[in-house]
């Protein structure tokens, strides 16, 4: 958990970091971002809103369309829709801008103030082909939307419809003339989509009528071509058929009586047959007369059934076309107003308070947001994690960027106290020196010290000086030698002639003991200066007197420190590489840029084994106290120094 809750610390305390050190930024990007919002708010046009509230009841459904009388409740959604969009219809806008002359309005004057189209012919991307489809009439309609908002009120079925003017009075009369426009139109609406409807009912009467016409007189037509008067009751044709069988049953009866009594030839018998075949003759033409009427019936009724249904529906829809023609006369809007627009007390626009909470938290974020990006493209060195994490470098110590401490007898630059003052930049060479001596106790005879930087002006004169001090106060025998031939520093550093020295020692001029200086000005080490100029820098330093030259101080000396050129300006820091035991690389505090570290490590890939870390130099603790003297410094035992 402790572990978490640390890397987590560490997240945190780099975003404060980021956000002091471009505090300067920040307040930049908010004061510009609020200055421009407090301008902008008391230049803007004082502007207006009168609202009218109108009540939009639903329509009655249609009632000539079943479909529609029974879909209502479920496109209730949908008509609600409909109407907001029709107030913002271009057809109503038109409308309004003729009803209140808005053509020749200040208000919209102003705003068409250069005209759309020269805006237009700006945009580069924009055709010039459709420029003239871009016509007054379609611009004074899109500049009148701009004036007009429609809220529905939640959970109701009021609608707010507000109109923005910089005049008051102008606003409440546009706002109650677009309510009325509207109503207008709505009733028309509703009359056309009733003329239209009548008409297509009438249509379809004339249809019917003549449908009615037409069955009936195919009823007619069947009547006179079969004889009908009427359709005799086949109730009556049944009883007819039964007596006369009753009475042929009475009459074979009788003919079996007379057979027993008469012979076959006997007047009263034939008489008795002659009946009974004609009673056999009419039932038998009874009952296909009692199956004709049966068949002229079925078509008979059918006929009149058609005709009874297509008199039945011409009569319900004359009945409906009656009642929609009468409701035509006194239709009646569906819209109502609530509350007319009067002339607004307060303007609507600029709210400066609000504007100016809003430029404030812009500006905040603006300035927060410019901070890190900023910081992305910084690819300078700033903190440590950028060696330790980003160059997978060591790092062996912070310097801290310390004018005020600079107070001793090399001339301004020995930032170690000879008085026994403590400073921050003494710990931090101290610091060093510990960590130097800690990295390198397991390398045997290990002695040369070489000192470089990506580039000029980073340090790493000043550092070897107060290095070889911070050794020298440690019982160490400390030589410095100024290596760098081409521009050295260390003399004019210490404000000391630059008459003789390495050059005229590799050169066989002079022999180490005449140009080395014993106990320089009283800080404890020797001093080489780079001694005299010479155009064969390299070939000196990389010759075999250097070798032999470094041999013998060796003897001689525990630490030889040697200020090396950069590594970045010339070849020079390489060739003295071999002859070092450990590479030290200085970092100048966001003057080095990541990249060039990055250089170094491919340059002296062949020396992985001496390059044991990297010192950041001239860090600015004032912006960094908790970074770097709670990670750093002070976790060694010393106490941060309280800020005054």
């Amino acid at each position: 958990m402790s572990g978490i809750f640390s890397q987590q610390e560490t997240n945190l305390w780099d975003y404060v970091y980021v956000l002091k050190k471009r505090k300067a930024a920040i307040a930049a990007a908010f004061i510009l971002i609020v200055a421009a919002g407090v301008f902008f708010t008391y230049r803007a046009a004082v502007i207006y809103k009168a609202t009218t509230t109108i009540l939009i009841e639903r329509e009655n459904p249609n009632i000539v369309d079943f479909k529609e009388v029974m879909a209502f409740d479920a496109s209730t959604t949908d008509y609600y829709q409909t109407q907001y969009q029709m107030l913002e219809s271009r057809s109503l806008i038109d409308e309004l801008i003729q009803a209140e002359n808005l053509i020749e309005d200040p208000y919209l004057r102003g705003m068409k103030a250069g005209g759309i189209r020269k805006l237009l012919k700006k945009v580069p991307f924009y055709p010039d082909w459709l420029m003239p489809f871009v016509t007054d009439r379609s611009l004074d309609a899109l500049i009148a939307r701009r004036m007009l908002s429609v809220d529905p009120v939640r959970n109701s079925r009021l609608v707010k419809v507000s109109i923005s003017h910089e005049d008051p009075q102008k606003a409440a009369s546009v706002a109650n003339t677009l309510v009325k426009l509207f109503i207008k139109k709505n009733l028309e609406n509703r009359f056309l989509i009733s003329r239209q409807a009548t008409e297509m009912l009438a249509d379809q009467l004339e249809e019917l009528k003549l449908k009615v016409a037409q069955a009936e007189k195919n009823l007619q037509d069947y009547k006179e071509k079969n004889g009908l008067i009427a359709i005799p009751s086949m109730h009556v044709k049944d009883d007819f058929i039964q007596e006369a069988k009753l009475e042929l049953v009475k009459t074979q009866a009788e003919e079996a009586r007379l057979e027993k009594r008469y012979l076959p030839a006997h007047p009263k018998l034939i008489h008795v047959r002659s009946v009974i075949d004609a009673l056999k003759a009419k039932i038998a033409e009874e009952e296909n007369k009692k199956l004709e009427l049966g068949r002229v019936a079925i078509d008979y009724g059918e006929l009149e059934r058609e005709a009874a249904s297509a008199r039945q529906i011409y009569e319900t829809l004359l009945s409906r076309f009656q009642e929609m023609h009468s409701e035509a006369k006194s239709q009646a809007s569906n819209i109502l107003v609530v509350d007319e627009a009067r002339a607004p007390e307060r303007p609507d626009q600029p709210k400066p308070f609000i504007n100016f909470l809003a430029a404030m938290f812009l500006g905040l974020m603006s300035g927060i947001a410019l901070a890190f990006f900023l910081e992305y493209l910084d690819d300078t060195v700033k903190i440590p994690d950028d060696v330790e994490k980003g160059l997978s470098l060591e790092l062996l110590g912070i310097v801290p960027n310390a004018e005020k401490d600079r107070k001793g007898p090399l001339g301004g630059e020995l930032l170690l106290p000879q008085n026994g003052r403590p400073s921050q930049a003494a710990e931090a060479f101290r610091a060093l020196r510990t960590a130097l001596i800690s990295k390198t106790r397991h390398i045997a005879g290990c002695r040369v010290f070489v000192v470089t930087s990506p580039n000029p002006s980073e340090g790493k004169s000043t550092i070897s000086l107060n290095l070889a001090a911070a050794f020298s106060q440690n019982q160490s025998r400390v030589l410095l030698i100024d290596a760098d031939l081409r521009k050295p520093k260390l003399h004019s550093r210490l404000k000391m002639p630059n008459s003789r020295g390495l050059t005229d020692v590799l050169e066989a001029k002079a022999v180490p003991s005449e140009v080395i200086l014993s106990n320089a000005q009283s800080c404890g080490f020797d001093l080489l200066l780079s001694g005299t100029e010479t155009q064969r820098a390299i070939e000196l330093l990389g010759g075999e007197r250097m070798n032999r030259f470094l041999s013998d101080m060796k003897m001689l000396y525990d630490i030889i420190l040697i200020d090396s050129p950069p590594f970045l300006a010339v070849a020079d820091s390489v060739v003295l590489s071999d002859y070092a035991d450990v590479l030290t690389i200085i970092a100048n505090y966001q003057n080095t840029e990541k990249r060039h570290l990055k250089d170094l490590k491919k340059r002296f890939s062949g020396f992985d084994h001496k390059l044991i870390g990297v010192v950041i130099n001239q860090v600015k603790v004032r912006e960094n106290d908790y970074y770097y003297h709670h990670h750093y410094y002070y976790g060694y035992g010393q106490t941060a120094p309280q800020k005054s």
